[in-house]
């Protein structure tokens, strides 16, 4: 049954990623707009996009010989000097983009344990940023559009009261994104 997160397209691809990252043992976690029902407001989105921490070439080279078998398409070379790999789902019709290095996003212990297991659908489960720092990978985004600090205001709104203030700002400051998380968080207050 699929959930109210997104179509049923869209879990079918991701429950095959998923599969794929567990079984291989590899670090990731969704970002992007299909964690936003979670955190904030439900709005749609039409690609999935996933963090992963994968720091070795033949782990990369592995993973991708992996995700061939299962019917994607790799439209981007795979290499660890790449931001971002993008894939095409020919089964589902569904694009991927897998992050090796995310806007606002530091792969450490801390950040790996404030993940969330995501109940996605019946039978799946994903890793998912965590809120604080889902805030911050949408205010860092060297491309951030209105929506993304939308997204932001949404995430405080429906977070009030569960946010890590401390962790939130400490984060804030690292990326250089204070001023804009506070003048969002004054925003969110009247909404």
């Amino acid at each position: 049954m699929p959930s109210r997160f997104e179509t049923p397209s869209l879990l079918r691809t991701l429950q095959k990623l998923v599969q794929i990252f567990e079984r291989e043992k590899i670090d990731y976690m969704l970002i992007g707009g299909l964690v936003l029902p979670a955190y904030g407001q439900i709005r749609t989105t039409q690609d999935i996009d996933l963090a992963t921490t994968i720091k070795d070439a033949e782990t990369l080279r592995h993973m991708f010989e992996e995700l061939r078998k299962k019917n994607f398409e790799i439209t981007t070379t795979p290499s660890l000097d790449a931001a971002c790999i993008y894939l095409f789902d020919r089964e589902n019709v569904v694009d991927v983009e897998i992050w090796q290095r995310p806007d606002g996003v530091t792969f450490d212990k801390q950040l790996l344990q404030r993940r969330t297991h995501l109940p996605l659908a019946e039978n799946l489960l994903a890793w998912a940023i965590g809120p604080e720092d889902f805030i911050i990978n949408k205010l860092a985004r060297k491309d951030r559009r209105v929506q993304d600090e939308a997204d932001v205001v949404s995430v405080l709104v429906r977070q009030k009261d569960r946010l890590d203030e401390n962790y939130l700002v400490r984060r804030a400051k690292e990326f250089e994104v204070l001023g804009l998380l506070e003048a969002l968080k004054k925003k969110a207050q009247t909404t």
